[in-house]
């Protein structure tokens, strides 16, 4: 294993790997004890269950160049403002999104990512934003309202500042 390592830092040392490539492969080689330990007790009870990604929000320098790209490479379709300013566009996959903005001065950066449940209203999304914070206190959850669609949302921070928002699956 010693020699693995070595081998792993010399590389990056030597600029033939990337530091994203070093992590990945470091990460790789602790899954399968990190996989095992998890395997040997039950896992806790989530504050909420959550059913897959519903959208991701990227800042990007050109939008209809950003649109083109995914177009081509998924497919997408061109959907309804990102924002009410009416600044960015969705990009539509049969389920779920990308919404594209260009006013964030630094661009190439994901300003949220979005967790879909089975339901979610005002009074649930309160409720939710309450329990998060009494278990999660740093995530600073709170419920959100969005009057253009009527769609409730819990919003919060992940331990290392990432915008976190949970949405109704059926909600866009």
């Amino acid at each position: 294993m010693s020699s693995m390592l070595d081998s792993l830092f010399d590389q990056y040392d030597s600029g033939k790997m990337t530091r994203r490539h070093l992590v990945q492969a470091l990460a790789a080689l602790v899954l399968p004890a990190t996989a095992l330990a998890q395997d040997a007790a039950p896992a806790p009870e989530p504050i909420v269950r959550g059913l897959g990604v519903n959208h991701i929000g990227l800042t990007v320098a050109d939008i209809d160049r950003s649109f083109v790209f995914y177009q081509k490479l998924f497919g997408v379709t061109k959907g309804w403002p990102a924002t009410n300013a009416g600044t960015g566009i969705h990009l539509d996959f049969p389920t779920g999104y990308i919404s594209v903005d260009s006013v964030a001065e630094q661009k190439g950066v994901i300003t949220h990512f979005s967790v879909s449940i089975d339901h979610i209203d005002q009074n649930s999304a309160k409720r939710l934003a309450d329990e998060i914070n009494s278990k999660l206190p740093d995530a600073k959850a709170r419920a959100a309202f969005q009057a253009n669609d009527g769609v409730s949302t819990v919003n919060l921070l992940d331990p290392d500042g990432f915008h976190v928002q949970i949405s109704p699956k059926d909600g866009r």
